[in-house]
């Protein structure tokens, strides 16, 4: 026991054992599910009855249900097409996940080794090495912990053949080749980083979660500072 919970009952501590593990599953089934292009039931992880939930890549934002269903079945399921050839596996790894003392969301950061394998504007599906880093809020929605906020910060890209610090001749900046359809609905809250032998490691992005009791009294400066940092039902709540 910590001085953190010393101060909470026994079933305050038990609830939140119980959160963190829900976290690390549901975490999982999205990594199973992102490799077997099951885009659907990725989206279905998220908390899709709850206004503000979002979901953001390194090229934008997509928001509420409507974005996340563009985002999954929709985007994924266009770059997969038929999903011959195609394989996406990020493992997400260190899982760093604090649950608020009131049991009601969560934060959790993992990196993620990863590979690639298909280009909706190739031919002939294309390998790549393909690390990030996952960045995300959870809440309760009906009884169960969902998705909440995802941010997908990236740390390398680069085909499967290729040294990460050979010089590229251009950065994905702007993402991956996107229909009109696909589009995000907001810019991301940071562009993109992306390794490079001019560049530093960001030192704090995502950063390490801090101990919190509720969700109005965290502070989380590298995404709060957003202006696009959408409020939380619980918040407006208080």
């Amino acid at each position: 026991m910590s001085k953190y919970t010393e101060a909470m009952s026994l079933e305050q501590r038990l609830a939140r054992i119980e959160a963190y593990i829900d976290i690390q599953n549901l975490m999982s089934k999205y990594a199973f599910y992102h490799t077997a292009n099951r885009h659907l039931e990725c989206a279905e992880l998220f908390a899709l009855d709850t206004e503000d939930t979002w979901s953001e890549m390194t090229w934008g934002r997509y928001c509420g249900r409507d974005g996340i269903m563009k985002l999954y079945p929709g985007f994924h399921g266009w770059v997969d097409g038929d999903v011959t050839g195609k394989m996406h596996v990020h493992t997400p790894c260190q899982p760093c996940i604090e649950v608020a003392a009131d049991c009601k969301t969560a934060r959790g950061i993992w990196v993620a080794p990863g590979h690639e394998t298909g280009s909706p504007d190739k031919a002939t599906p294309e390998a790549a090495w393909c690390w990030i880093k996952y960045d995300c809020d959870f809440i309760v929605e009906n009884g169960e912990w969902k998705f909440w906020h995802m941010r997908t910060p990236g740390i390398l890209l680069t085909p499967y053949d290729t040294p990460w610090t050979t010089p590229k001749d251009s950065e994905r900046a702007g993402g991956p080749p996107l229909d009109e359809r696909y589009l995000p609905d907001e810019p991301p809250v940071a562009p993109n980083w992306e390794y490079s032998l001019d560049k530093v490691y960001p030192e704090n992005d995502p950063e390490v979660p801090p101990r919190y009791n509720t969700w109005r009294d965290r502070v989380w400066p590298n995404r709060d500072n957003s202006k696009s940092q959408p409020v939380s039902p619980l918040a407006k709540s208080k």
